[in-house]
């Protein structure tokens, strides 16, 4: 039997480990002394709740360069040498599904600053499977993450990746550093073939996408039925991305969303420079009340970099129905527009409704809308800018800007 030790000092993986391989269902941590301290991925299995103090710290040691936690799989096939970060899918399409699986409470600290860097940054580091991922679950149906919060990952916080019927909730968000630069560093990142989600009441900046739902990622395949609420952020790179290349993004709800974002608030892009144009379809983005925030030096982007509109459809995305609500902006920064329809993007069926902007800035104006690909059919009502309500023509074609 291994010590629990709790002190922050000794190695407490294999006590921890031993707790969950027991084959109880259901494992409670005590309150540590001063944190628990871990130094390769604690694997839970099926039909397992893991539960930690809400403000007890769990820390990855100095040097560990692995995940903090993953669903528990054989594995068939090695990615080792592999230096491309979606290695970890390879082999496992044949495996059985990890179910049930709940994991509650604690102050993960990913510890990035005494890891390696960044391996999307520093490609030389993309060997032997390290990501720069915190959690990584993939293949699962029942997942729950709840409770927690989330600090410093090198890159992606939590990666969710072929699993159905997952709930993500009541999560804080606490990143201080980058290493070696604030960027990839994504909250909730959902890869393909994930379907019937809801995510929900996050807290916290995160220095890339807070949400990403990106079907062309992990094991590449359509994500669908995911509804995203509760978002509170101040100076985070963006709220919700939703990426579409070769695999489509369906019947997604976007609501609830505050705060400053210096990227975008709302994205639907395609990222990839592929032939296809990508496919999204069924998206309802309601209840904004988002504006820009400052692009500062140490999140890597510089002041003379492209501005995204607040609800941003990239250039020759494909997007079928969209419907976007009850978005208000207050903006004291940037006066780019609130919706953005790309250069070649084309939407079936848009409609905006009950959009308000106030222009807090010397800027002549803030503008509402602007097309720049083409959008068939176009619905708009109770537009105002500044207190004056505002016309959206219909007109099909591009460069419609109000």
């Amino acid at each position: 039997m291994y010590t629990l030790y709790g002190n922050g000092i000794n190695d407490d993986t294999n006590a921890i480990q031993e707790m969950i391989d027991s084959g109880a269902c259901e494992v409670s941590l005590p309150a540590p002394e001063v944190c628990y301290l871990i130094s390769r991925p604690l694997e839970v299995p099926s039909n397992f709740r893991l539960i930690l103090p809400r403000f007890a710290t769990i820390k990855l040691a100095k040097g560990s360069n692995c995940l903090m936690l993953k669903n528990k799989t054989r594995k068939v096939s090695s990615y080792e040498d592999n230096p491309d970060i979606w290695a970890y899918n390879d082999g496992f399409d044949n495996e059985e599904v990890s179910k049930n699986i709940e994991i509650r409470g604690g102050i993960w600290d990913f510890n990035n600053l005494e890891q390696d860097p960044n391996p999307i940054l520093c490609t030389e580091y993309a060997k032997n499977g390290y990501t720069g991922f915190g959690f990584l679950f993939y293949n699962v149906k029942n997942l729950i993450l709840s409770s927690m919060t989330l600090k410093d990952p090198t890159t992606f916080a939590v990666t969710i990746d072929k699993t159905s019927y997952f709930t993500v909730d009541n999560i804080v968000f606490d990143f201080n550093y980058g290493n070696p630069l604030a960027t990839n560093m994504d909250g909730i990142h959902v890869c393909g073939n994930s379907h019937f989600g809801r995510i929900t009441n996050l807290q916290g900046a995160c220095y890339d996408d807070l949400v990403a739902l990106n079907a062309d990622e992990g094991s590449d395949g359509p994500i669908t039925h995911v509804d995203i609420s509760g978002i509170y952020a101040e100076d985070c790179h963006s709220a919700v991305r939703l990426l579409a290349c070769k695999q489509p993004v369906e019947h997604v709800h976007i609501s609830d969303v505050h705060g400053t974002y210096f990227q975008y608030c709302v994205g639907l892009t395609r990222f990839f420079p592929f032939e296809h144009t990508g496919y999204l379809d069924a998206i309802t983005i309601d209840n904004i009340y988002a504006s820009k925030a400052k692009r500062l030096p140490v999140y890597n982007k510089p002041e003379d970099d492209y501005v995204y509109a607040v609800i941003f459809i990239e250039p020759e995305q494909y997007v079928k129905n969209l419907k976007v609500s009850d978005v208000h902006r207050r903006e004291f920064e940037v006066p780019i527009e609130t919706v953005l329809v790309g250069w070649k993007a084309r939407v079936d069926n848009l409609i905006l409704e009950n959009i308000t902007t106030e222009n807090h800035m010397n800027a002549p104006r803030v503008p509402v809308y602007n097309n720049q690909g083409t959008v068939y059919n176009l619905t708009a009502s109770n537009i105002f800018e500044d207190g004056r309500p505002v016309e959206i023509s219909t007109q099909t074609v591009g460069y419609n800007s109000l």
